[in-house]
């Protein structure tokens, strides 16, 4: 009798320490994203994981947006389970917002940038972490992840070019924006990993660029080839339309709108144009609210954007504009 009780005992110890080990293995082998944020004490610890459906929504927000959200523990540690993504890889947001601010709430710029952007699929296992708390997601590293190693990379040569570029003469400037270019074409040309290769493409401004490198755009498409995929077809649909039957049709077109331009600049004003041509996208939307007349507050609202990201672009705006006030910007129509 006592034999067969202690045979009881140890296959009950047998068998809760295989159900126990079966389930870290689970966890384990489960995809997630996970890692260490290290923050101050302005920020909530909640971080929200939303999904990014092509390039041009990186910087558009909504509640709608958010496909997931997670407490981070009092060292910064946190895990988002993620197996209920798609299976090819797609962009994703994390995000986190100040205490005072609603979940929605996107800050684009300055020390107090609030997001990075991430590649995922149901299979990924990503752990990453930060190494500034100013802004938070300024420099982000990855232990196991080369794709998202690599999409970070292109967003800190962008910033350093950028952040050069800013403070150089425009002859520098020039030759700082031309190398990047050449960079980034690099890369999206190389690159096996097609949504690293397609941020590149977008980073290198090929609206500006299509027309003298439209062999390179061509074979691009042919080489990503895919009808099911957003990110390309939304990508492809930017592309000037090229219909070599119509050849003359189109020089014809291009030197109407050339004469036009040119009407423009000399009642506008070159240096104006030219200066206008340094405004982001972002920073053109807010220009043309202001325009308007807006309230900064009326651009929060209209963009879910807070207040401070809304000064910050005002501010970026006069400086790149060589203005001093709304009124100015009124009377630049």
């Amino acid at each position: 009798m006592k034999v067969s009780f202690f045979k009881c005992i140890l296959m009950f110890l047998f068998i809760s320490v295989l159900i126990t080990g079966t389930s870290n293995g689970q966890n384990k082998t489960r995809a997630n994203i996970s890692g260490f944020l290290s923050i101050d004490s302005t920020w909530d610890s909640v971080i929200f994981l939303s999904h990014i459906p092509t390039f041009d929504d990186m910087y558009v927000m909504s509640n709608e947006m958010i496909i997931a959200k997670t407490a981070m523990d009092s060292l910064g540690y946190f895990q988002f389970f993620i197996d209920f993504l798609p299976e090819e890889d797609n962009l994703y947001r994390l995000h986190i917002i100040k205490k005072e601010d609603t979940p929605a709430t996107l800050i684009i710029g300055g020390k107090d940038e609030n997001h990075f952007f991430l590649i995922a699929n149901r299979f990924s296992h990503i752990q990453l972490s930060n190494k500034s708390s100013n802004p938070p997601f300024r420099n982000v590293t990855f232990t196991n992840s080369k794709e998202n190693t690599a999409f970070q990379k292109i967003s800190q040569m962008v910033f350093i070019a950028d952040s050069i570029a800013s403070e150089s003469s425009a002859s520098k400037r020039l030759l700082i924006e031309s190398q990047l270019h050449r960079d980034l074409v690099l890369i999206a040309d190389t690159s096996n990993i097609f949504l690293v290769s397609l941020f590149a493409i977008y980073k290198s401004k090929f609206e500006s660029n299509y027309s003298s490198n439209m062999d390179f755009y061509k074979s691009y498409i042919k080489r990503w080839s895919n009808p099911d995929n957003n990110y390309l077809n939304t990508f492809k649909n930017q592309l000037p339309i090229k219909n070599e039957t119509n050849t003359i049709v189109i020089v014809g077109m291009l030197a109407f709108i050339l004469a036009a331009m040119g009407f423009f600049l000399g009642k506008h004003g070159l240096k104006k144009s030219r200066n206008f041509e340094k405004l982001s996208i972002q920073e053109r939307k807010i220009y043309e609210f202001l325009q308007q007349g807006a309230s900064n507050q009326e651009i929060s609202n209209h963009f879910n954007i807070g207040l401070s990201t809304v000064k910050s672009h005002v501010s970026n705006i006069y400086s790149k504009l060589n203005i001093k006030s709304r009124k100015d910007i009124v009377n630049m129509k």
